[in-house]
C-alpha cells in the first residue's frame, strides 16, 4: 500500500474532533432539557418552602 499524505491524516484527526465535539455539545444541550423538565415537575409537586403552611388566608399563629 502506499503511504498517506500526513495532510490527509490532520485532516482525518480534524474531522474525528470536529465530531467529537459535535456529539458532546448534543449531549450537553439535550441533558439541559432533561434538567428543565425535571425541574418543572417538582415545581409542580412540591411546594415553596417558604409558603404558610395554614395558607394564605389563615392566621400563622396558634389558634385558642
Amino acid at each position: 500500500m502506499a503511504k498517506r499524505n500526513q495532510n490527509t491524516f490532520f485532516k482525518r484527526q480534524k474531522e474525528i474532533k470536529r465530531r467529537q465535539d459535535a456529539q458532546e455539545k448534543m449531549a450537553r444541550r439535550q441533558g439541559k432539557k432533561k434538567q428543565e423538565e425535571l425541574e418543572g415537575e417538582e415545581a409542580q409537586l412540591v411546594p415553596p418552602a417558604d409558603a404558610e403552611p395554614g395558607g394564605p388566608g389563615e392566621p400563622a399563629g396558634p389558634t385558642e
